[in-house]
């Protein structure tokens, strides 16, 4: 019985770390995606996210998504 844990254990551990790369592996290439068609740089931090260069520094890309568009409604 404890073999077969620890068989399910070694199992449940692989497919983590697998489906973790393949998350990372995904934002890379979303963030490398949103630097070709903007033009803007940006830099992938691993299991963080997707950063963008401001004139004022880096800024996480979903915080400078929101303010983006905020600031282009119209009242």
């Amino acid at each position: 019985m404890f073999k077969d844990f620890m068989v399910f254990m070694v199992f449940m551990v692989i497919l983590i770390i697998i489906v973790c790369g393949i998350g990372n592996t995904a934002g890379v290439y979303v963030c490398k995606n949103y630097q070709d068609v903007t033009g803007i740089a940006t830099r992938w931090v691993t299991l963080d996210a997707c950063y963008i260069k401001t004139p004022k520094g880096w800024q996480r890309w979903d915080e400078y998504k929101l303010r983006n568009t905020a600031s282009n409604l119209k009242d």
